[in-house]
Protein backbone atom coordinates (compact mmCIF):
# COMPACT_ATOMS: atom_id res chain seq x y z
CA UNK A 1 0.00 0.00 0.00
CA UNK A 2 0.92 3.23 -0.71
CA UNK A 3 0.71 6.29 1.12
CA UNK A 4 0.11 10.46 0.81
CA UNK A 5 2.90 12.61 1.40
CA UNK A 6 2.31 13.89 5.14
CA UNK A 7 5.11 16.73 5.61
CA UNK A 8 6.86 18.40 8.48
CA UNK A 9 10.08 20.31 8.14
CA UNK A 10 12.95 19.99 10.98
CA UNK A 11 15.84 22.45 11.41
CA UNK A 12 19.16 20.36 12.14
CA UNK A 13 21.34 23.07 12.81
CA UNK A 14 22.91 25.75 10.71
CA UNK A 15 25.96 26.31 8.53
CA UNK A 16 28.85 28.43 9.01
CA UNK A 17 27.28 31.17 7.61
CA UNK A 18 24.08 30.62 9.27
CA UNK A 19 22.15 28.98 6.74
CA UNK A 20 20.04 26.64 8.11
CA UNK A 21 20.09 23.00 7.61
CA UNK A 22 16.69 21.75 7.02
CA UNK A 23 15.04 17.98 6.86
CA UNK A 24 11.62 17.27 5.93
CA UNK A 25 10.26 14.55 7.36
CA UNK A 26 7.72 12.92 5.05
CA UNK A 27 5.45 10.76 7.18
CA UNK A 28 4.82 9.66 10.71
CA UNK A 29 7.80 10.03 13.13
CA UNK A 30 8.41 6.16 15.05
CA UNK A 31 8.01 4.54 11.55
CA UNK A 32 9.27 0.93 12.06
CA UNK A 33 11.57 1.69 8.89
CA UNK A 34 13.71 5.31 8.65
CA UNK A 35 15.01 6.09 5.36
CA UNK A 36 17.18 8.91 4.76
CA UNK A 37 18.29 11.04 1.44
CA UNK A 38 20.51 13.53 1.05
CA UNK A 39 20.50 15.85 -2.42
CA UNK A 40 24.35 16.87 -2.01
CA UNK A 41 27.31 17.13 0.60
CA UNK A 42 29.06 19.13 -1.94
CA UNK A 43 27.83 22.62 -3.29
CA UNK A 44 29.23 21.89 -7.02
CA UNK A 45 27.10 18.82 -6.88
CA UNK A 46 23.60 19.79 -7.33
CA UNK A 47 21.82 16.89 -9.53
CA UNK A 48 20.48 14.91 -6.65
CA UNK A 49 18.11 18.04 -5.11
CA UNK A 50 15.62 17.51 -7.70
CA UNK A 51 15.31 13.67 -6.65
CA UNK A 52 14.65 15.02 -3.42
CA UNK A 53 12.10 17.37 -4.16
CA UNK A 54 10.42 14.76 -5.96
CA UNK A 55 10.59 12.29 -3.25
CA UNK A 56 8.64 14.94 -1.01
CA UNK A 57 5.30 14.58 -3.69
CA UNK A 58 5.84 10.68 -3.96
CA UNK A 59 3.86 8.34 -2.36
CA UNK A 60 5.48 6.13 -0.06
CA UNK A 61 5.33 2.46 1.12
CA UNK A 62 3.08 1.87 4.30
CA UNK A 63 5.44 1.85 7.13
CA UNK A 64 8.28 3.96 5.81
CA UNK A 65 9.34 7.80 6.86
CA UNK A 66 11.29 9.33 4.45
CA UNK A 67 14.03 12.17 6.04
CA UNK A 68 15.10 14.13 3.29
CA UNK A 69 17.65 16.35 3.27
CA UNK A 70 17.57 19.14 0.10
CA UNK A 71 21.43 20.17 0.87
CA UNK A 72 23.61 19.76 4.07
CA UNK A 73 26.31 22.39 2.48
CA UNK A 74 24.21 25.33 1.76
CA UNK A 75 26.76 27.73 1.74
CA UNK A 76 28.94 25.47 -0.72
CA UNK A 77 25.44 25.53 -2.94
CA UNK A 78 25.30 29.26 -2.53
CA UNK A 79 29.00 29.84 -3.64
CA UNK A 80 28.81 26.95 -6.35
CA UNK A 81 31.47 25.13 -4.56
CA UNK A 82 32.82 21.93 -3.31
CA UNK A 83 33.80 22.99 -0.06
CA UNK A 84 31.68 24.72 2.84
CA UNK A 85 32.56 28.08 3.48
CA UNK A 86 35.78 27.43 5.70
CA UNK A 87 37.15 25.47 2.75
CA UNK A 88 36.43 21.82 4.25
CA UNK A 89 35.11 19.01 2.24
CA UNK A 90 32.28 17.70 4.22
CA UNK A 91 32.62 14.38 3.68
CA UNK A 92 36.20 13.88 4.81
CA UNK A 93 35.40 15.41 7.45
CA UNK A 94 33.19 12.40 9.29
CA UNK A 95 34.65 11.13 12.55
CA UNK A 96 35.69 7.94 11.16
CA UNK A 97 38.69 6.62 10.19
CA UNK A 98 39.40 10.61 10.22
CA UNK A 99 42.88 11.59 9.27
CA UNK A 100 44.34 15.41 8.98
CA UNK A 101 45.48 16.28 5.78
CA UNK A 102 46.69 19.90 4.39
CA UNK A 103 44.48 22.72 2.34
CA UNK A 104 43.14 21.47 -1.13
CA UNK A 105 40.33 19.76 -2.57
CA UNK A 106 39.72 17.15 -0.27
CA UNK A 107 40.61 19.17 3.05
CA UNK A 108 39.32 16.98 6.31
CA UNK A 109 39.19 20.01 8.33
CA UNK A 110 41.10 20.91 11.56
CA UNK A 111 39.54 18.11 13.53
CA UNK A 112 37.23 15.40 12.63
CA UNK A 113 33.70 16.32 13.00
CA UNK A 114 34.67 19.75 13.43
CA UNK A 115 31.92 21.57 10.51
CA UNK A 116 28.54 22.79 11.96
CA UNK A 117 27.11 20.76 8.64
CA UNK A 118 29.08 17.65 9.72
CA UNK A 119 27.02 17.83 13.06
CA UNK A 120 24.04 18.58 11.82
CA UNK A 121 23.65 15.58 9.90
CA UNK A 122 25.33 13.36 12.51
CA UNK A 123 22.70 14.43 14.87
CA UNK A 124 20.12 12.88 12.19
CA UNK A 125 21.69 9.79 12.18
CA UNK A 126 21.57 9.32 15.75
CA UNK A 127 18.25 10.35 15.77
CA UNK A 128 16.78 8.29 13.10
CA UNK A 129 18.90 5.04 12.87
CA UNK A 130 18.12 5.03 8.89
CA UNK A 131 17.75 1.44 7.95
CA UNK A 132 18.61 2.97 4.17
CA UNK A 133 20.94 5.80 3.74
CA UNK A 134 21.22 7.61 0.09
CA UNK A 135 24.48 10.26 -0.62
CA UNK A 136 24.09 11.66 -4.09
CA UNK A 137 27.15 13.08 -5.62
CA UNK A 138 28.05 13.45 -9.07
CA UNK A 139 30.16 12.84 -11.98
CA UNK A 140 31.41 9.76 -11.92
CA UNK A 141 27.67 7.52 -13.32
CA UNK A 142 27.93 5.21 -10.66
CA UNK A 143 27.04 3.65 -7.36
CA UNK A 144 29.92 3.67 -4.94
CA UNK A 145 29.93 0.09 -3.10
CA UNK A 146 30.29 0.24 0.41
CA UNK A 147 31.69 -2.80 1.32
CA UNK A 148 30.29 -2.93 4.49
CA UNK A 149 26.38 -2.67 3.97
CA UNK A 150 24.18 -4.69 2.27
CA UNK A 151 25.46 -5.75 -1.53
CA UNK A 152 21.74 -6.82 -2.36
CA UNK A 153 20.34 -3.31 -1.82
CA UNK A 154 22.76 -1.73 -3.68
CA UNK A 155 22.70 -3.99 -6.60
CA UNK A 156 19.44 -3.23 -6.82
CA UNK A 157 19.63 0.34 -6.59
CA UNK A 158 22.27 0.08 -9.55
CA UNK A 159 20.22 -2.32 -11.43
CA UNK A 160 16.55 0.41 -11.34
CA UNK A 161 19.15 3.21 -11.94
CA UNK A 162 21.47 2.05 -15.09
CA UNK A 163 24.47 2.76 -13.41
CA UNK A 164 27.10 0.46 -12.58
CA UNK A 165 28.12 -0.73 -8.93
CA UNK A 166 32.10 0.22 -8.31
CA UNK A 167 34.45 0.34 -6.16
CA UNK A 168 36.37 3.53 -5.19
CA UNK A 169 39.35 3.84 -2.70
CA UNK A 170 38.08 3.43 1.04
CA UNK A 171 38.32 7.26 1.51
CA UNK A 172 38.75 8.43 5.18
CA UNK A 173 36.45 10.82 6.86
CA UNK A 174 33.24 10.01 4.68
CA UNK A 175 29.13 10.15 5.75
CA UNK A 176 28.51 7.10 4.57
CA UNK A 177 31.50 4.76 6.12
CA UNK A 178 30.56 6.77 9.78
CA UNK A 179 26.76 5.98 9.69
CA UNK A 180 27.35 2.45 8.09
CA UNK A 181 29.50 2.22 11.55
CA UNK A 182 26.89 3.42 14.08
CA UNK A 183 23.74 2.46 12.20
CA UNK A 184 23.96 -1.81 12.70
CA UNK A 185 21.08 -2.48 11.12
CA UNK A 186 21.72 0.37 8.17
CA UNK A 187 22.60 0.28 4.48
CA UNK A 188 24.29 3.62 3.34
CA UNK A 189 25.66 4.59 -0.19
CA UNK A 190 26.88 7.05 -2.64
CA UNK A 191 25.13 7.31 -5.77
CA UNK A 192 27.37 9.23 -8.36
CA UNK A 193 24.88 10.78 -10.75
CA UNK A 194 26.26 11.68 -14.03
CA UNK A 195 26.82 15.41 -15.06
CA UNK A 196 23.85 17.43 -15.57
CA UNK A 197 20.29 17.15 -14.72
CA UNK A 198 19.50 13.71 -13.09
CA UNK A 199 17.10 11.57 -14.59
CA UNK A 200 14.73 11.72 -11.58
CA UNK A 201 11.57 9.22 -11.98
CA UNK A 202 14.47 6.69 -12.31
CA UNK A 203 15.82 7.61 -9.00
CA UNK A 204 12.88 8.24 -7.60
CA UNK A 205 11.63 4.45 -8.35
CA UNK A 206 15.09 3.11 -7.30
CA UNK A 207 14.80 4.70 -3.63
CA UNK A 208 11.23 3.35 -3.16
CA UNK A 209 12.03 0.04 -4.27
CA UNK A 210 14.55 -0.55 -1.75
CA UNK A 211 12.02 0.98 1.08
CA UNK A 212 9.90 -1.74 0.34
CA UNK A 213 12.28 -4.00 0.87
CA UNK A 214 14.51 -2.93 3.93
CA UNK A 215 13.57 -4.60 7.21
CA UNK A 216 11.40 -3.28 9.46
CA UNK A 217 13.12 -2.78 12.84
CA UNK A 218 10.98 -4.29 15.72
CA UNK A 219 9.87 -2.18 18.58
CA UNK A 220 12.13 -1.54 21.14
CA UNK A 221 15.58 -2.78 19.40
CA UNK A 222 18.08 -0.69 19.14
CA UNK A 223 20.07 -0.18 16.14
CA UNK A 224 22.87 1.60 17.91
CA UNK A 225 26.92 0.77 18.02
CA UNK A 226 28.00 -0.49 21.19
CA UNK A 227 29.42 2.23 23.65
CA UNK A 228 33.05 1.37 22.66
CA UNK A 229 32.37 1.79 18.52
CA UNK A 230 30.67 4.81 19.56
CA UNK A 231 33.77 6.38 21.29
CA UNK A 232 35.74 5.79 17.76
CA UNK A 233 33.27 8.18 15.85
CA UNK A 234 32.18 10.77 18.49
CA UNK A 235 33.82 14.25 18.29
CA UNK A 236 34.93 15.94 21.26
CA UNK A 237 32.26 17.75 23.12
CA UNK A 238 29.62 16.05 21.43
CA UNK A 239 27.40 13.77 23.18
CA UNK A 240 25.96 10.46 22.86
CA UNK A 241 22.18 11.02 23.84
CA UNK A 242 19.56 11.74 21.45
CA UNK A 243 19.69 14.88 19.99
CA UNK A 244 17.32 17.79 20.49
CA UNK A 245 15.71 19.60 17.27
CA UNK A 246 13.75 22.50 17.05
CA UNK A 247 10.28 21.34 16.86
CA UNK A 248 9.13 20.13 13.53
CA UNK A 249 6.63 22.72 11.75
CA UNK A 250 3.62 21.58 9.34
CA UNK A 251 4.72 21.52 5.46
CA UNK A 252 2.19 22.21 2.49
CA UNK A 253 3.64 19.76 -0.53
CA UNK A 254 5.93 21.25 -3.38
Amino acid sequence: MLLAAALASVVLGHSVQGREIRATRVGEAGAPVNVLVVGDVHGDEPAGEAIVAALRRASRPAGVTFWLVRTANPDGRAAGTRHNARGVDLNRNFPWRWRAGTRGVYFPGPRAGSEPETRALMRLVRRVRPQLGVYYHQHMGIIVRAPEADQALQREYARRSGLPLRSLPAYRGTAIGWENALVRDGTAFVVELRAGPAPVARHVRAVLALARRVPARPAGVSAAAPAARLSAFRPAGVSAAAPHFAAPRAEAPA
